[in-house]
């Protein structure tokens, strides 16, 4: 009686666990930008079930550290950098239980610029903007032992109808993340607007060129970034790209870097 009592128990639980697993999770989705503010979450309690409504919230899909035993849930944005983009998805119970987010104007972000596409390859970071207006730029940011450090600023083209541009990072071997910054033309009421993260990892394969004799052009196997040395340990020109024009150098013997490494020589003629 006993084992039959404990089998019946076991099925039961496997029977529970099942229904857990397919019964349809519910969810409630708002987009928007971080601007400083703390966003409210009313978490309703569910008397029949005996538990409150939300089980997840994820900002950018990743999952936030809450009580979700509170009737309030607040999030304060921890570690988001201000002006930055966030969609924010709640995962609640079922259908009869929705939560309500108390102070949805805290994220809300009215302005007609925005970035369209933004994409980075092991030879480029591309993007494009939609609704630019007056003459505002862009500051290329990557992230270096956890830190946001500038690359370089582009001026905006300033086209309301939409505009791209390309930026030539030099990647580092492994885990290479970068971002944009927007600044808004001077007396916009808003000041920046950053862009989503992008991350590329990068294990290339050694770069090879040809020819080692040249007298025009230096052909190289894949796009890269470049340094050229001449005998005395100069630096005499740099670049990024898959060619490059050596008729500017005198004659004699170069040393030549591809992403600060693999170098090689080659002879101006």
């Amino acid at each position: 009686m006993i084992k039959r009592s404990f089998f019946f128990t076991i099925s039961l639980l496997v029977v529970f666990a099942i229904i857990a697993q397919i019964a349809p999770k519910v969810e409630t989705n708002l987009a928007g930008v971080y601007q400083g503010k703390t966003l409210f979450i009313q978490n309703p309690f569910d008397k029949q079930n005996r538990n409150f409504c939300v089980k997840n919230v994820l900002i950018n899909e990743k999952k936030v550290d809450l009580n979700y035993r509170l009737s309030a849930l607040k999030l304060d944005f921890k570690d988001f950098d201000l002006y930055t983009p966030v969609k924010i998805r709640i995962v609640h119970r079922d259908s009869t239980c929705i939560p309500t987010i108390i102070n949805p104007e805290a994220i809300l972000f009215h302005t007609i610029f925005r970035f369209s596409a933004i994409s980075l390859t092991d030879s480029a970071l591309v993007w494009s903007t939609k609704g630019e207006t007056g003459i505002g730029e862009f500051e290329v940011e990557r992230l270096m032992n956890g830190v946001w450090v500038d690359q370089e600023i582009q001026p905006a083209i300033g086209r309301y109808e939409g505009a791209d541009y390309t930026y030539y990072p030099n990647l580092e071997e492994g885990a290479n993340q970068y971002r944009l910054r927007y600044n808004f033309p001077v007396g916009s009421r808003i000041k920046y607007l950053y862009s989503r993260e992008v991350d590329f990892d990068f294990y290339p394969e050694p770069v090879e060129f040809s020819p080692k004799s040249a007298k025009t052009r230096v052909y190289l196997s894949r796009s890269t970034h470049y340094e050229i040395y001449d005998a005395g340990q100069k630096l005499v020109l740099e670049g990024q790209g898959r060619e490059i024009d050596v008729t500017v150098l005198r004659q004699g013997q170069y040393v030549i870097y591809f992403n600060g490494k693999d170098p090689g020589t080659f002879i101006k003629e």
